[in-house]
Order: C-alpha cells, then structure tokens, then sequence
C-alpha cells in the first residue's frame, strides 16, 4: 500500500507559480500572497505604534519637564545621550591592573610551553655541523681496540656506521622492506614543513620576548600607582626604564 501511494504521489504534476508577465517586468517579481500577509502586518505594526504616538502627542502635559530633553543629541536622526565616564579609585585602577598583568603572564605561559613543545619535536635536523656527541666502545685490550670492526661490531651495513640514530641491523635490511619515500618531491615537502616548523618557532620565540617586555612594563605601572619614595633609572633603546624604592624600616 505504501509503495503505491509513493508511486501515486511521484506521478503528481508539479505544482508552478505564475511568475510576472512580460509587460511588467519593470515592476520586478509578482507578488504572492504570503509576500502581501507579511507587508500588510507590518504596516498595520507601524499604524498601532503611531496611533500610541499621537494619543500620547495629545495628552501631553505641557509643563512636565525632563532633564534629558536637554541632554540628548539627535545624530543621524536618533536620539543619544551622551553617558558620562566612569571615575574609578585608585584601589580599583590596581585590582584592574593587576588583573591584566594575570592574563598577559597566562598567555605567556601558554606561549612558553608552546615554544618547549616545537623544541622537542626539532632536533636540528637540518644543522650542517656534525653532532657533539660521540659513542664511547669499552674494550679489554689494546688488541680488541687495534682489530675492532665497527661494522661487525654494530651488524649493519658499513654506509650506515655513521648514522647516529635509527640505525638498522644487516638482519632487519635483508628480512623486512625499508620504509619511506626517499624521491625528490617527498624530501622537498620534508624540507618545506621542517622550514615552516622553525619559523614557527622563531615567531613564537618573538612572541614570548614581547610579553615578557609587555608583563614588565605592566607590573612596573602596577608598582608605581602604590605608595613609597622612589627614584628613575633610566633605561636605554633596548631596555626600558627601572624604578627603585627607598628601604624603609617596618615597625
């Protein structure tokens, strides 16, 4: 039964609105009649509104007085009134600098552990000079040390002695395929994402230097709005200017 009503539904005609006629086009698309519901309840909204209006125009006082009819500016055919700034103490100007100094030393947190993260992942990979880190072999005699082989000793291959790291046996070379793409193009992209991680870092790197110049320059203003007798020490291009307080003895 249900395949035949789907069946009988499909065969339907397709149900087409009449569209604007030719010699109307210049008045743009033919308007429906959900198009005319929406326009005439908008403007029955706007004639209650201004019917309110007018009885509210007709019942007015005249004598009542409001001080914001002097204080409001019309701008762009609205009414504004102008608000005052807040005063603030300086108790609450401290706590506000304080809580700022909070977040830039968060963000800096964040950033920093960002920036040890990039370093672990980077071992300069790509640094031409050789690594500092030897691998000491212990023998018992100076005929061991005189014979030593260090192909036999490490079983790989004698072009992979001086891999310092992943280096694999003569077993694991004959027994299993080496993976990896070693062509043109896959060195190509490991080179470009190895670039890309380091300007990364080296960004991240700026970014951790300029909020610890922001967190200082912050926590000095923070200091200065207290109390005490202090003197300038002035800074030069590249570092900024210290402050220094006068010990007083606390009684």
């Amino acid at each position: 039964m249900s395949s035949y009503k789907k069946r009988a539904k499909s065969l339907k005609r397709t149900h087409r609105e009449r569209g604007q006629i030719g010699s109307r086009q210049h008045l743009g698309l033919l308007e429906k009649h959900k198009d005319y519901v929406l326009r005439a309840r908008n403007y029955q909204k706007k004639q209650a509104q201004l019917k309110i209006l007018h009885e509210k125009a007709r019942n007015r006082n005249p004598d009542e007085f409001y001080y914001k009819m002097i204080n409001s500016k019309l701008k762009d055919g609205r009414h504004i009134i102008p608000q005052a700034e807040e005063q603030y103490s300086p108790e609450q100007l401290q706590l506000m600098k304080t809580q700022d100094l909070k977040y830039v030393q968060m963000k800096l947190t964040m950033e920093t552990k960002k920036v040890e993260r990039l370093q672990a992942n980077l071992h300069l990979l790509n640094d031409d000079e050789p690594p500092q880190n030897t691998h000491t072999i212990f023998v018992d005699s100076a005929e061991e040390v005189s014979s030593f082989d260090p192909v036999k000793h490490f079983e790989t291959d004698s072009s992979l002695v001086t891999t310092s790291y992943n280096r694999p046996s003569v077993e694991t070379l004959t027994s299993r395929e080496v993976s990896g793409d070693m062509s043109t193009s896959s060195a190509h992209e490991k080179s470009k994402e190895c670039a890309s991680s380091y300007k990364e870092l080296s960004q991240r790197i700026q970014r951790c230097r300029e909020l610890k110049r922001t967190a200082q320059k912050m926590k000095t203003q923070k200091d200065l709005m207290g109390k005490g007798q202090r003197f300038k020490i002035p800074g030069d291009s590249t570092t900024p200017a210290t402050y220094r307080w006068k010990q007083e003895r606390k009684r």
